[in-house]
């Protein structure tokens, strides 16, 4: 897969996140853009994505998505971009605390998939470094911002929730 198709298929990962997340919890929420963002990797590690409390952008960190992209199979990349989107997604409905957001996330996964070798199962458990054993997952340090950093708006990423059509 290369990275203009994943562009074209993370509006419907993200159609699938919301309808899991309803099913399972019974919360939605429409409105949302995705962006891209080169924001690298670090210290060793890398922040997957992020949502800011009372905004409506979920930000995506591109080069994790390159390095997935390069080194793994597609249905790793998509379970990749299902979890990160997952994850985010719950915190964009309220859920700021990041124990209860991975609780959450692996519930949602394991009801979802049922099967525990599924690899967004297996995100949810064990996170990326399951399948990056070198490169652990690392959260946004405190007052991490991306300002500044050039974001790769998704055209029509929340587009089940739009009424109107530009």
């Amino acid at each position: 897969m290369d990275f203009q198709e994943l562009r074209k298929q993370l509006p419907d990962i993200f159609e699938r996140v919301k309808r899991n997340v309803e099913d399972e919890i019974g919360h939605h929420r429409a409105g949302l853009v995705l962006g891209l963002v080169e924001m690298g990797v670090f210290r060793g590690g890398f922040i997957g994505g992020m949502f800011f409390s009372g905004g409506t952008m979920i930000l995506m960190n591109k080069t994790p998505l390159r390095l997935i992209m390069a080194e793994q199979p597609d249905e790793i990349v998509w379970a990749y971009n299902y979890h990160i989107l997952l994850h985010e997604y719950l915190h964009s409905l309220g859920f700021m605390n990041e124990r209860q957001v991975r609780a959450l996330t692996l519930g949602i996964s394991r009801n979802v998939f049922e099967d525990p070798g599924h690899p967004s199962v297996v995100l949810a458990e064990r996170g990326i470094g399951a399948f990056f054993t070198n490169l652990p997952l690392i959260y946004a340090p405190p007052g991490f911002s991306p300002k500044g950093l050039h974001i790769d708006v998704i055209k029509d990423f929340d587009k089940g929730s739009q009424t109107y059509y530009s």
